[in-house]
């Protein structure tokens, strides 16, 4: 029994274990050619480019092949700060001038290395964004913008803001030699002198954003938009001087989207733009407005109010609040083509001032309507008045912004005694699919506003109800009630968002 308790030991085999091998790391991605790489950094800014270049000696030199310099004086001065602080927005940011001071360099030092350091490698950008707010260095501006001026530029943003009253004229070489720019936004602390001649200028440009900037001379915004041809998108924001000539002519037959924003009272406009099909305009309506060939138009955005100018003040100027209102009911109607249009409160406001203009337009096209509302009375006439001359609107949207001027929430802010009883506009009976009405607060008339369309819209699908003020009990006893109205249409599906 001994034996053959040792034998059967002897002749268990010892398991041999294997090692498993430690995958070995490949480094792909620095397989990449040079080109790939530098089109995936220039996805990033400048700042986080720079940083890969530690990575190894591979990607030393790559953030130099970038096409793009991009730099922003709150984010280089915020480099060293941990990522765990708080974010703020741009009006907010604090200055990191300090700490810029603290390891004994500035924001110049650093943008100047980044040139010189591509400039080694012949590399000229393709794309030169600086935004610098704070410490701005004109001369250090100016070098760099003739460095990045070379063949090939295609865009450039700059907003740049200096002490008053010194500011920045930009390079007459921009205008001799960016052929090939196709992106131009210009911000702040600027001063506009295009050339005279139409042969120096822009040929490619499609893209075009001023704001806030300042012109050498009345004719200077006409000479600018002389010198770019193929113009597509226009961003204008204006903040002039109310002794100066403020004459603007937007005669542009390339033109697709224009966003225009005036804090101005008193200035002259015209708009020829045949192509145009998405109108943005900010600001209050001047005497001297002419719009023109507007006929491929698609949305429209109208907001009259402006925080330089009130309505008081408006009224001071323009003879009173009815002559106003007809002017913004002017300004409608050469909108007439418009698929899609948004007021908001201030606009309808003024339309409710006017309610007598002669002749309202029609609105044969108009699908999408967003009708802003504040706490002015006359609505109920302006409301069926806008569905009476938009016979084929599918969608509205009644945006009711809530005021103080309303009261407590018990009291009604509008009347509809008169509205749908008789006359039932006619994009109501067969074209209304989607309702929404935005801002409700469980006022009664606001209640009886979606009986009636309820009871008249014959076609509708959606009728829907949002409210940031009502409980969630308030929101239920509210979509019960709704839920009681009789609708024309057996389709429709109420909701509260």
């Amino acid at each position: 029994m001994a034996k053959s308790k040792s034998t059967s030991k002897r002749s268990k085999k010892p398991i041999l274990k294997l090692k498993r091998k430690k995958p070995i790391a490949v480094d792909r991605i620095s397989d990449l050619p040079d080109f790939l790489l530098s089109h995936i950094l220039s996805f990033l800014t400048t700042k986080d480019a720079v940083v890969t270049s530690i990575l190894s000696s591979r990607w030393k030199t790559l953030w130099t092949l970038v096409p793009t310099i991009d730099f922003d004086y709150y984010e280089v001065g915020f480099l060293r700060i941990s990522s765990s602080l708080p974010s703020y927005p741009t009006w907010q940011r604090p200055s990191p001038l300090p700490l810029l001071k603290r390891y004994r360099f500035t924001f110049a030092h650093i943008v100047s290395r980044v040139w010189s350091l591509r400039n080694a490698n012949h590399n000229p950008p393709k794309r030169f964004r600086l935004h610098w707010q704070n410490d701005c260095d004109p001369i250090h501006l100016d070098t760099w913008l003739r460095t990045a001026i070379t063949r090939g530029f295609e865009e450039l943003d700059l907003d740049i803001y200096l002490p008053l009253p010194d500011h920045f004229i930009l390079p007459f070489t921009l205008f001799n030699y960016c052929k090939t720019l196709a992106v131009l936004k210009l911000a702040g602390s600027i001063v506009l002198n295009p050339p005279s001649s139409s042969a120096m200028g822009f040929p490619s440009l499609k893209v075009l954003h001023l704001h806030l900037v300042e012109y050498a001379n009345p004719d200077s915004f006409s000479r600018l938009l002389s010198c770019c041809p193929v113009l597509q998108d226009l961003s204008l924001e204006i903040l002039g001087n109310e002794d100066d000539e403020n004459n603007f002519k937007i005669i542009v037959p390339t033109l697709k989207r224009l966003q225009f924003s005036i804090h101005i009272p008193n200035y002259k406009l015209e708009i020829n733009a045949p192509c145009l099909e998405y109108l943005y305009f900010i600001g209050n309506i001047g005497r001297d407005v002419l719009l023109d060939n507007l006929s491929n138009l698609v949305e429209a955005v109208l907001e009259t109010s402006d925080s330089y100018v009130s309505v008081s003040c408006l009224t001071e100027l323009f003879d009173g609040l009815q002559e106003y209102g007809k002017r913004v009911w002017a300004f409608l109607r050469a909108l007439y083509n418009v698929k899609s249009l948004h007021m908001d409160a201030s606009t309808t406001e003024c339309l409710c001032n006017a309610i007598d203009f002669d002749d309202p337009p029609m609105f044969h096209k108009l699908a999408y309507l967003n009708f802003g509302y504040g706490h002015h009375g006359l609505m109920e006439n302006v409301l069926p008045l806008l569905l009476h001359r938009a016979p084929k609107l599918a969608v509205l949207i009644f945006d009711k912004k809530w005021s103080k001027c309303c009261g407590d929430e018990k009291k009604d802010c509008f009347s509809l005694e008169k509205m749908f009883c008789e006359d039932i506009p006619e994009c109501l009976s067969s074209h209304l699919r989607t309702f929404h009405f935005q801002g409700f607060h469980r006022i009664k008339d606001e209640l009886e506003l979606i009986r009636r369309i309820l009871k008249c819209a014959g076609v509708l699908k959606t009728m829907s109800v949002s409210s940031y003020t009502l409980t969630s009990a308030g929101k239920v006893y509210v979509l019960n009630e709704l839920l009681k109205f009789p609708r024309l249409s057996s389709t429709c599906q109420i909701a509260f968002n």
